[in-house]
């Protein structure tokens, strides 16, 4: 019967202590990423480029609290948009041979806002009691946290978070594409602070082990102006 109280007690203490641990991670994660001062902003409009199969492609994404959207991606020439001006969400993709902006479907709007960098998935997860401390790892040389983050469409995302500088090194979720499951990896090599706030703005991708790609953010706008008319695409 002791060794039963005992052991109880040790489960509870050893809860305890991950619940103030990962308090702990995440009020400096907050602060060190100067997320007080990206909830104070109004606009964000991040200029950069992403690489794939060699070729690099520029980047715009604009975005208007508290959830319009605007992403423009280069090809050949070709722009692909996409855009969510509060109520509904449109695409435009010549690379289909369409020219015409096209309806996206409610259900796939919540890709939409994946863009949207005014929301930061682990501190929305963690105040929805949707993130599990899984330990300490090294990611590259550096010791990191662990944690496991279940995002708006349920599924769950792995993040490493700097045990130093509580800054994000890597993520890795695990997705379903034709039939097959693949592992995503994505790298921050580099932040960039503007007004206080931290971006990750070098990532490599790998999927299955592989480097596929990665992103640069280049140039990064706090509080410009943007009328909603931007939003709008006829």
């Amino acid at each position: 019967m002791k060794k039963s109280i005992f052991l109880l007690a040790a489960i509870l203490m050893a809860s305890v202590c991950s619940a103030q641990t990962l308090d702990e991670i995440a009020n400096k994660y907050y602060a060190a990423n100067g997320l007080e001062n990206l909830e104070k902003a109004q606009t964000l409009i991040i200029q950069g480029k992403t690489s794939q199969m060699g070729m690099e492609l520029p980047l715009t994404i604009m975005v208007k609290r508290p959830d319009k959207v605007k992403v423009l991606q280069e090809y050949n020439g070709m722009k692909i948009i996409i855009a969510f001006d509060g109520e509904k969400g449109y695409m435009v993709n010549p690379l289909t041979g369409a020219t015409d902006p096209v309806e996206i479907p409610a259900e796939q709007l919540g890709s939409v806002q994946e863009y949207n960098m005014f929301n930061d998935s682990f501190m929305k997860a963690f105040k929805e009691g949707k993130v599990t401390l899984k330990g300490e790892e090294e990611v590259e040389g550096k010791p990191a946290y662990k944690l496991a983050v279940t995002v708006a469409d349920g599924s769950v995302t792995t993040i490493f978070i700097d045990k130093e500088t509580f800054l994000t090194l890597k993520s890795t979720q695990t997705v379903s594409q034709m039939g097959q499951e693949m592992e995503v990896e994505s790298y921050v090599r580099e932040h960039k602070e503007v007004n206080g706030v931290r971006f990750g703005s070098v990532i490599s991708q790998f999927v299955n082990g592989m480097e596929l790609g990665g992103m640069t953010l280049e140039k990064i706008e706090i509080d410009t102006e943007i009328d909603d008319s931007v939003f709008i695409i006829q």
